[in-house]
């Protein structure tokens, strides 16, 4: 995960199958945390699709900077891991 410079979004990497059309984050935003929640687009069908996946980019514009908010997973209800000055962190 990267937080822009003035914390006013937040990119993370999401998967989700090669046939299928993208992976989409919502958030939600609370006083005290800032929930993601990733989910997938269009899911391909047919005999030609495999197990694979592609890992992708998605940013979310948030209504307030995230400051000292923790940044959660709605699925797993951890911390997302994020990519300070010193690399990768949860």
């Amino acid at each position: 995960m990267k937080i822009s410079a003035g914390g006013r979004s937040v990119t993370v990497v999401a998967l989700h199958g090669i046939c299928d059309d993208g992976a989409k984050v919502d958030v939600l935003e609370t006083r005290g945390s800032v929930v993601l929640s990733a989910t997938v687009e269009g899911h391909g069908e047919g005999s030609s699709c495999t197990k694979q996946a592609k890992m992708q980019q998605v940013t979310v514009k948030l209504a307030h900077p995230v400051n000292d908010r923790p940044v959660l997973d709605a699925h797993t209800g951890r911390p997302v891991s994020y990519k300070g000055l010193q690399g990768i962190s949860s």
